[in-house]
């Protein structure tokens, strides 16, 4: 279980990486400094979480009703990650685990919501510890 919560963090965190170096080069380019990063990182934050949750919202009422396990259609197979968690599960810490269970495993939605949140997370430190209001 250890395992698999780190293959979460490690996506959700190189999402986060991702969004902060995207917003301070977009901010950069536009001379707003850190005021604007906060804003970008804002957007790009409820951007990801919109589209996340669009991803795990249930595709009909049956779904929601069902008491049964999920079927093999939702848990990821072996090898069927996509570019992006290729290169980020080469990244340590998860490339010294072993890969989890495949019932263990997270679907990337889950994995971008938890993303967005750390978005979210950096936007919020940007304007209470930096100052950019």
């Amino acid at each position: 279980m250890a395992v698999a919560a780190t293959y979460v963090f490690v996506y959700a965190l190189a999402v986060a990486l991702l969004a902060i170096v995207g917003a301070g080069i977009a901010a950069a380019a536009t001379g707003g400094g850190l005021v604007r990063m906060k804003v970008i990182l804002f957007v790009i934050g409820w951007l990801l979480m919109a589209y996340a949750t669009v991803r795990l919202w249930p595709s009909s009422p049956d779904a929601l009703e069902s008491d049964s396990t999920p079927t093999t259609e939702t848990i990821p197979e072996f090898g069927s990650r996509s570019r992006f968690e290729a290169v980020v599960y080469e990244l340590p810490p998860a490339k010294w685990l072993p890969v989890p269970e495949p019932e263990l495993r997270t679907g990337s939605e889950t994995k971008l919501f938890l993303g967005s949140l750390l978005v979210f997370l950096s936007s919020f430190l940007l304007e209470t510890i930096f100052g950019a209001t």
